[in-house]
């Protein structure tokens, strides 16, 4: 079993326990021996948003935007 500390050893040394579970080695927080919470390192997140993705997927033409703003029609035909 692994090492428990203290609530109060956790507030006291938080930033040492937090550098610890930084370099890998989680903390076991708990009170009379028993563990009751992990400090562990956050695992990095992906970026789950892909730019780009759609360009060239969609065709439009001027029949397409009739009835639209005419400053929304000037972005798509600007140039």
């Amino acid at each position: 079993m692994n090492k428990v500390i203290t609530i109060f050893d956790a507030k006291t040394h938080l930033s040492k326990y937090i550098q610890q579970a930084k370099e890998g080695e989680p903390v076991y927080i708990g009170s009379y021996g028993k563990q009751e919470v992990v400090l562990m390192a956050a695992r990095p997140t992906k970026n789950s948003i892909k730019f780009g993705t759609a360009s060239g997927k969609f065709k439009y033409s001027a029949k397409n935007l009739e009835g639209i703003d005419p400053d929304v029609q000037e972005l798509f035909y600007k140039g």
